[in-house]
């Protein structure tokens, strides 16, 4: 790994080689290759080569007759190429709706199986009930969402917990006290998994609650009680409002097809006349009038049309267009839902005026760029062959030639120095090193800077104000708290098969998977993780019993494909991965400033990715909780972020 010094066998080459054994720079064919053969193979290149203004002309004349038809096809086939794109978009865009919906349902059914997976274990005592409400309650302030929850007993009374504008209250009351429990409840000791029951009435906020219900049973499967979680409908109206599209667009969704669940109306039920007999307004009952003729006789368009295709339709309401796009889900109760979107066909159609804009600029910029091109091209070559003139005097081992002539092209000039400077350096050189050892060096150098591609876990860790810190040490305080602190990642990194890769300031770089390969790298770097924080929070309470300063960490992981191996030069050369997964690590490692409390001595964020890769996410004993989905600098699509500590 980094750090590491590896001797090649072309270093090891240098000590018995002595600078007398030839003349400074022999022929550049060796004495063991057969010299007939040797001048066959120039023959064969000089017959390939060609000028290079022939070469710039070739590429100029391959370029216009490639733009040309380019532009002639993108012109033909602009409607075709819209249309797919604009089905892409529509596509794309139901599936963030849906995908963000999942993000936000999903993981309160996780939760409640959690907690039922606790008692089943025995983890949780069933007989005493507050433990499986302070469970509920610790899900519920990981996930806002829910608005309540509960655990239904064998003995037919309900604990339940319920968010209030000045927090969490808890009740228990019997089961017959609410109408049609016992029929739920029934549900539950038949189910055999996790269901999403159909809507009950809120009476304490008048508004109707979607819920997940999980029954639990012991290891035997004996059924011993039930867990109930809820979403209200004007949480669930805030959650989908929250994905509305810029401009008049608006988010919604369907029960049937004529009764709102979510819309922007409905994010304060109090304000819409809803009963417990009539739980959800009707399409014409929250105030949208395009919503209302979601169901009028679509509208024909031979262009938007197709880009449309199963996933919605355009109506016309009072003389204007809209688009609605949407698509149906069966997984969150008895009755499927329809997601969906709604937003003027103007904005839908802006691409298509865009792109004929753009063909249509892109082909004059092509015929600017095709002159300068033949411009620039002739004084390229002009420059390119009094640069080659050199390099083959350079080949010749000619050193006493004129200067190579400088250019106004900057790269040229740049090069042209180069040469120049290569020429002299290669001049003292041929006095010292003999030309077979220079391409033996090179010869075995590439056989030992083979690579390989793999999918790895990368943490980065990264102390707190550790230079405003250092500042007030001397340097051996500082050089022995690096070491203790090292000391510490470094035996819990090691403990789970992690190879630390480098030492950066106070950072540390370690990797899952690089040197050998491991199915759980994802699981080994979480735990690992996981066990720095806690020892860390160890040390931290050992240095503020002995009046010191605590030393705070945020560690960043993340899992993806790099490139591992010898990287460097061949007489320093560091066994390192080096790839996109490497970035992405230390900038969550970065990110925890954005979410690491004043009072916490240690903050873990993972990616998405890393969550995606465990084979055996019970064995981390925590779950993670879920940040947010953030852009990451330097990537193009956001990730998800979780913290595990």
């Amino acid at each position: 790994m980094a750090g590491s010094r590896i001797d090649t066998p072309a270093t090891t080459a240098l000590a018995p080689v002595d600078a007398t054994d030839g003349p400074a720079f022999p022929p550049a064919v060796t004495p063991d290759v057969d010299a007939s053969r040797a001048a066959t193979l120039r023959r064969g290149i000089r017959r390939l080569r060609v000028r290079i203004v022939t070469a710039l002309a070739a590429g100029f004349l391959t370029v216009a007759v490639i733009a040309g038809v380019a532009f002639a096809v993108t012109v033909l086939g602009a409607s075709e190429s819209t249309q797919r794109l604009m089905l892409d978009r529509n596509r794309r865009t139901v599936e963030a709706q849906v995908q963000f919906l999942r993000d936000r349902l999903d993981p309160v059914s996780a939760q409640l199986q959690f907690v039922a997976s606790l008692a089943a274990r025995g983890r949780l005592d069933i007989t005493v009930p507050d433990q499986e409400i302070d469970a509920l309650a610790t899900a519920m302030e990981r996930l806002p969402q829910i608005s309540g929850a509960g655990f239904v007993s064998l003995d037919q009374t309900v604990h339940r917990i319920e968010r209030t504008g000045s927090g969490l209250k808890r009740d228990s009351v019997p089961l017959t006290s609410i109408p049609g429990a016992s029929e739920r409840f029934h549900q539950m000791q038949t189910a055999t998994a996790p269901f999403w029951g159909d809507l009950l009435w809120f009476a304490g906020q008048r508004q109707p609650v979607i819920n997940v219900r999980v029954p639990v049973r012991r290891s035997d499967g004996t059924f011993v009680g039930g867990l109930v979680a809820t979403v209200a409908m004007g949480e669930l109206s805030r959650l989908v409002v929250s994905q509305d599209i810029d401009g008049e667009g608006k988010s919604f969704i369907l029960v049937g097809r004529d009764r709102v669940l979510a819309h922007r109306t409905l994010t304060e039920p109090r304000h819409v006349a809803l009963t417990e007999a009539q739980p959800l307004p009707r399409l014409n009952e929250v105030g949208d009038p395009v919503l209302a003729a979601i169901w009028k006789p679509a509208v024909q368009n031979r262009v938007f049309g197709r880009a449309l295709g199963k996933l919605g339709h355009i109506v016309d309401v009072d003389g204007r267009l809209w688009v609605f796009v949407y698509r149906q889900i069966d997984s969150y109760g008895p009755e499927p839902w329809l997601i969906g979107q709604y937003f003027p066909f103007e904005e839908a159609t802006r691409d298509i005026e865009r792109l004929r804009e753009g063909v249509w600029a892109g082909a004059a910029a092509l015929l600017l760029a095709l002159a300068l091109a033949a411009v620039m091209g002739v004084r390229m070559a002009r420059a390119i062959r009094r640069l080659g003139a050199a390099a083959e005097a350079l080949e010749r081992f000619d050193f006493e030639g004129s200067p190579v002539a400088r250019s106004t092209l900057k790269e040229i000039d740049d090069a042209a120095e180069a040469m120049e400077k290569a020429r002299a350096t290669l001049k003292w050189f041929g006095l010292y090193v003999p030309h077979r050892l220079v391409a033996r060096l090179m010869e075995e150098g590439e056989e030992s800077l083979l690579s390989k591609r793999r999918t790895v876990t990368v943490m980065f860790t990264d102390i707190v104000g550790f230079t405003p810190q250092a500042e007030n040490m001397d340097e051996r305080s500082t050089a022995e708290l690096l070491n203790h602190h090292f000391a510490l990642l470094g035996a819990v990194i090691e403990r789970e098969q992690g190879v630390i890769d480098k030492y950066i300031g106070d950072s540390v770089m370690a990797v899952w998977g690089g040197i050998r390969r491991m199915p759980d790298h994802a699981d080994a770097g979480c735990r690992a993780a996981l066990a720095i924080a806690r020892v860390l929070r160890v040390d931290n309470a050992a240095r503020r019993a002995r009046g010191l300063a605590p030393v705070r960490v945020r560690v960043g992981l993340h899992t993806g494909a790099v490139v591992v191996g010898n990287i460097g030069a061949p007489e320093r050369i560091n066994y390192t991965v080096v790839g996109d997964a490497v970035n992405v690590a230390q900038r969550l490692e970065q990110l925890g400033k954005e979410h690491m409390a004043d009072g916490d001595d240690v903050i873990v964020l993972t990616s998405g990715d890393t969550m995606a890769a465990l084979q055996d996410p019970t064995s981390l004993e925590t779950t993670p909780a879920f940040v947010g989905v953030q852009t990451i600098r330097g990537r193009v699509e956001p990730a998800k972020i979780y913290r595990l500590a």
